[in-house]
C-alpha cells in the first residue's frame, strides 16, 4: 500500500503499535523495505515473529494459507484484513488528513476510511493478492 502525508517515523510507530512489522524488516534481505516513492511511502506489512503465538500457533493478525483437506492451512507471514485495518486505524487516528491507497481501496482521510473500509472485508479473499 502507499501512504501520503505521514512521516516515516509515524508509519513505523503505527506498524509497531499494531503489533506488526514491515516486510523487509521481517525478511532482512532488503526487499520491500519501507521506501519513499515520490511523495508517498510504500508500505508492505508482515507479522512480527517476536510476538507471542496463540493456542493455534498463530502470531497476531497472521493469515493461514488455503487448505483443501480437513487440516488447517499453513501459517503464512501475511497479515489479515483486521491487521491492515488496525494499522490504518492508528495512522488515521494520528494523521486524520492522510491518504492510504491499497489494492482494494483509496482512502482520503479518516472519514473516508471509516465510510469505505467495512465494505472491503472479504474482498479478493482466497486470491494470491494481499493488501
Amino acid at each position: 500500500m502507499k501512504v501520503w502525508g505521514v512521516p516515516e517515523e509515524a508509519i513505523r510507530a503505527a506498524v509497531s503499535e499494531a503489533g506488526l512489522t514491515v516486510w523487509g524488516d521481517w525478511r532482512q534481505d532488503g526487499t520491500h523495505r519501507l521506501a519513499k516513492e515520490g511523495r508517498a511511502f510504500h508500505v508492505r506489512l508482515c507479522v512480527d515473529k517476536t510476538k507471542e503465538r496463540d493456542a493455534e500457533g498463530l502470531l497476531p493478525f497472521q493469515k493461514r494459507g488455503r487448505s483443501f483437506s480437513n487440516r488447517p492451512g499453513r501459517r503464512t507471514p501475511y497479515v489479515t484484513w483486521e491487521g491492515h485495518r488496525e494499522f490504518m486505524r492508528i495512522v488515521f487516528r494520528d494523521h486524520p488528513e492522510a491518504r492510504i491507497k491499497s489494492a482494494v481501496a483509496d482512502y482520503h482521510g479518516r472519514a473516508d476510511f471509516w465510510a469505505k473500509h467495512p465494505a472491503t472485508k472479504g474482498r479478493w479473499e482466497g486470491t494470491p493478492l494481499h493488501f
